[in-house]
């Protein structure tokens, strides 16, 4: 049987290891996804952590913050004075927004950290920054073929189709 190897197309599934829940629970969001091992098309470490599997095997993966979602950075927490909301937005903790950043004229997405009656506290970083990642991954098939790569990659974000 055929291993995956540096320039192998290779369909995986996988699903990230909550720290709360045991790696034996199935019960959470299985999503599908399509690469080149050794590219740049996902995390380096998952493209390489398949290299040696066949398909239908199984193997848990740690992604360290810095080959993830990369660390916190300071700079993308912001103190936003209160009345540049608008009254009638409901704030609550966690709710994610978009925020228009005049200094670049783009817009980012924050998640709202704390609630002042003065100002509010978003964060601009990933939600998965700062965080290791543990996903469960099956690979599912492997392209040896030369026209393998000819493909573009394909994601399956989850959610119905």
């Amino acid at each position: 049987m055929h291993t995956a190897k540096l320039g192998d197309r290779v369909r995986i599934q996988y699903a990230r290891v909550p720290a709360s829940r045991p790696s034996s629970d199935h019960s959470r969001a299985e999503k599908t996804c399509e690469f080149t091992v050794g590219s740049k098309e996902v995390f380096s470490s998952l493209s390489l952590g398949v290299v040696g599997m066949a398909p239908g095997d199984r193997k848990q993966l740690t992604l360290q913050p810095q080959e993830a979602y990369g660390p916190v950075k300071a700079k993308l927490i912001r103190q936003i004075p209160r009345q540049r909301f608008p009254q009638h937005l409901a704030l609550e903790v966690g709710k994610r927004m978009t925020a228009f950043v005049a200094s670049s004229g783009r817009r980012q997405r924050v998640r709202i950290v704390e609630i002042h009656p003065d100002s509010v506290t978003v964060d601009g970083n990933h939600p998965l920054a700062g965080k290791v990642i543990e996903l469960e991954v099956n690979l599912i098939s492997l392209d040896s073929s030369s026209n393998a790569n000819k493909r573009k990659p394909q994601f399956d974000i989850g959610g119905q189709g």
